[in-house]
């Protein structure tokens, strides 16, 4: 059987929504590019995903639109049908993502047939039933195999920076001593979020035992908890929003960073795509659902480039994590277990 995008001479992807989930599907956007050279790739997402994507050769434009809401991208259609897409990819699992590419007037339109939308998609497929959770790093590769009709077999993240933005990065930085950490305590649900006086506590242990220089990264909407942690951090760290942060230099000055600490959220993804090492704290969101692919080396004894603490980490593997948040509070993490991770980490890279 003819795989969907053969002879495919226009593509549009429908990203995810979430910043982490974009980074996640850079192997899925790899294996395109490199199975479909000629052809011209559009990608379609909401504001701020060109920015993390910028630098990648794998696409060709990056159309940004209003994505939320079911009214949202079809209030104007006009850019996408712009697009003039033979087919369209989907990354998302929503009907909304469906009703986008029926409503682009692309011959082939491809996505797992999940909440009922297969009426808008040319070529549904069918997911495996997974009694675990699986992760959705796999998900876009499963899907972009059955598109291709090929196998994908390097599923690390990969992000690109470009000058500009290492040398935002570079003035985030600025000062601080070596190794320079970055803490990262936010995230989109606050059961998500470890406490500020345990981000604060870390910063003051990570200044005794390994001389770090610390920095606290947020958006302006999490000024208060930034600033809550570098004020009760006794002098031993700065904030970046006061500097000036921006996505895109953030996503500079994690490059540059030496170690992120960060709960489960989009930074996290940035610093794997950057290969920036990472201890990710997780409670009541089951890390297999974002599991990230270690790089294949030749070195076997190469270090990991991300430490996962979690909450409960005995759960049996049929147990998620998520449905059980009495018993997997980020808080029950210790500072003193995070500290171990990230001199470890500290440790490996510097050898």
């Amino acid at each position: 059987m003819k795989a969907p995008l053969q002879n495919c001479q226009r593509l549009c992807v429908i990203l995810p929504s979430w910043i982490g989930d974009t980074v996640m599907a850079t192997p899925a956007l790899r294996a395109l590019r490199k199975n479909l050279p000629t052809t011209h790739i559009t990608l379609l997402g909401r504001a701020g995903l060109r920015t993390i994507l910028s630098g990648l050769p794998f696409f060709d434009e990056c159309v940004e639109h209003r994505m939320r809401g079911w009214l949202g991208p079809l209030s104007n259609l006009k850019p996408i049908r712009a697009i003039n897409a033979d087919a369209m990819l989907l990354f998302p699992n929503s009907l909304r993502s469906a009703l986008i590419a029926y409503a682009s007037g692309a011959r082939t339109r491809i996505g797992w047939n999940r909440q009922h939308r297969g009426w808008f998609l040319t070529h549904p497929a069918t997911a495996p039933f997974m009694a675990i959770p699986y992760s959705s790093v796999d998900t876009y590769c499963d899907l972009t195999e059955l598109a291709l009709g090929t196998t994908i077999s390097d599923r690390t993240v990969q992000l690109r920076c470009s000058t500009e933005e290492l040398a935002h990065g570079f003035r985030l930085l600025d000062g601080l001593e070596r190794p320079r950490v970055i803490l990262n305590p936010g995230a989109n649900r606050i059961d998500k979020r470890w406490s500020t006086a345990k981000f604060a506590a870390l910063a003051i242990a990570l200044r005794k035992q390994c001389g770090a220089g610390v920095a606290v990264t947020g958006s302006e909407n999490e000024r208060a908890v930034v600033d809550a942690i570098v004020s009760a951090s006794d002098g031993a760290a700065i904030s970046m929003i006061d500097r000036g942060v921006t996505l895109n230099g953030l996503k500079g000055a994690i490059a540059q960073a030496d170690l992120l600490i960060t709960n489960d959220t989009g930074p996290r993804h940035i610093a794997a795509g950057l290969d920036t090492p990472c201890v990710s704290l997780f409670g009541p969101t089951d890390h297999r659902y974002t599991t990230l692919h270690e790089p294949q080396s030749a070195n076997s004894n190469a270090p990991p480039r991300e430490w996962l603490l979690i909450a409960d980490p005995f759960l049996p593997k049929e147990v998620i994590a998520n449905h059980v948040a009495q018993i997997t509070r980020v808080e029950r993490i210790s500072v003193g277990d995070v500290a171990h991770a990230a001199t470890q980490l500290l440790n490996a890279k510097a050898g």
